[in-house]
């Protein structure tokens, strides 16, 4: 973290590859919403047409959301003049976000296609060694990826942020505030879906929390 009391001035078109980041997000988001409507293993609820994958729905409608406010916070970090440097700490906030919203799209692609893979299993039996093999190097490289953007990727952005220390530690604080409250929307989530699929199933709420601080583990 930087100490440095200059000006800061970042190129306006680090933020345009940023932009160019959540704008592919956003539109990956979009079509793995509507592609869930033709994926089994989600629950039937009432005045619904089609299955719903309440974890992965709300994962993929948070990773929208995520990602447009990244966007009005990259598009407030540019000054007003003659080049448009980023000079607020806007930009490092559009950045944790940016990586969040990430992260909760890799868990709307990748929780439903284990359960789609757990079925699969159970209609091939004489396959089953290759279905799972299949489905742990996909998880393997899912939860990688998601580990990545959850956490490696917001934590560098922190360390080389050229903004004061004071900015940068209280956002770090914020972006943890913000984890863990979406880690218990997601648990409610997890939590509702399991007990739609499973009436009698008892949940206990804290470990559910817990787990979803490494969601792969529980995809």
């Amino acid at each position: 973290m930087s100490d440095n009391k200059q000006v800061v001035r970042i190129a306006v078109n680090v933020m345009r590859t940023r932009l160019t980041v959540i704008g592919l997000n956003i539109a990956i988001v979009s079509f793995q919403i509507s592609q869930l409507y033709s994926m089994s293993g989600g629950v039937n609820l009432p005045g619904v047409d089609h299955q719903v994958h309440v974890r992965a729905d709300i994962a993929l409608y948070l990773a929208l959301s995520l990602s447009l406010i990244a966007l009005v916070a990259f598009l407030a970090s540019s000054s007003h003049d003659e080049v448009g440097y980023c000079d607020h700490w806007s930009f490092i906030a559009g950045d944790l976000l940016m990586y969040l919203g990430l992260a909760y799209t890799i868990t709307g692609f990748f929780a439903p296609l284990f359960v789609s893979f757990n079925l699969f299993g159970d209609d091939l039996p004489s396959q089953v060694t290759q279905v799972i093999i299949f489905q742990k190097t996909i998880l393997f490289c899912g939860a990688t990826a998601w580990f990545l953007a959850m956490y490696v990727g917001p934590i560098i952005t922190l360390l080389r942020s050229p903004f004061s220390r004071r900015a940068n530690v209280s956002l770090g604080i914020f972006y943890v505030v913000v984890i863990v409250l979406l880690s218990w929307v997601n648990s409610e989530a997890l939590m509702f879906e399991n007990e739609m699929m499973n009436a009698s199933e008892k949940t206990v709420k804290h470990i559910y929390f817990l787990l979803e601080l490494v969601q792969p583990l529980i995809w």
